[in-house]
């Protein structure tokens, strides 16, 4: 599998606008396992010695899809009853995988409508896009129909998948948050936003945005 170019950090912004990609260099990855190790190896030395303190965002991104804090693979049958494999996605095309609450809130229906008016953009992209919902399978359907939404959707009612991708009950309230992961075509996480409140979501135009740099800095 090849290689990204570049290490993405990704934050959990507080509003929409800020969904974007952060990339470093290798370099200056380098530098910071490298100052890592130093302080290590002293500490287990016991030189008395100070040592620099290196303070830097986490990471998120990874190559091997299997193993991912952030990403855990899951194998499910959409309501169409196709099965997705995520491992088998993930590190071959570009993901763009969401997560809503509801089959009825009048913004997550907004943002499928908005997600179907594009899918020809993300097929133009080779991007794959599978929808979590937090709902029964007879409700998600019913949204199929009503949207002629022809994009993957993934019924959850026990919030599984949610619970497994750390996007549920973010805010006590019991019930998943919205949230968006964007993966490039070699598995690594591009972008994310899990929001605080309903309205923070990333835009169509936001993620094809994400997914064409990472293209582009792929084939770089």
């Amino acid at each position: 599998m090849p290689t990204a170019d570049y290490l993405s950090l990704v934050f959990r912004c507080p509003r929409v606008d800020n969904f974007r990609v952060i990339p470093i260099s290798r370099n200056l990855l380098v530098v910071l396992m490298t100052a890592f190790a130093v302080a290590v190896l002293s500490a287990c030395s016991g030189a008395s010695s100070p040592t620099a303190t290196v303070t830097a965002p986490t990471a998120v991104p990874t190559s091997t899809v299997g193993v991912s804090p952030i990403a855990p693979v899951f194998s499910v049958s959409t309501i169409d009853g196709e099965t997705i494999r995520l491992e088998d996605l993930l590190g071959s095309v570009p993901v763009y995988l969401v997560f809503i609450p509801t089959s009825d809130d009048p913004l997550d229906r907004d943002q499928m409508r908005r997600i179907q008016s594009s899918i020809s953009s993300f097929e133009e992209l080779n991007a794959e896009v599978v929808v979590v919902v937090s709902d029964l399978p007879t409700q998600v359907i019913d949204m199929r129909d009503e949207l002629g939404i022809n994009f993957p959707l993934i019924a959850d009612p026990l919030d599984v998948v949610a619970s497994d991708w750390q996007v549920l009950d973010i805010d006590n309230t019991g019930s998943s948050n919205p949230a968006s992961f964007v993966f490039d075509a070699h598995g690594n996480l591009a972008a994310r936003l899990i929001a605080s409140v309903p309205e923070d979501r990333p835009s169509v135009n936001e993620v094809l945005f994400v997914i064409e740099e990472s293209l582009s800095k792929g084939s770089a």
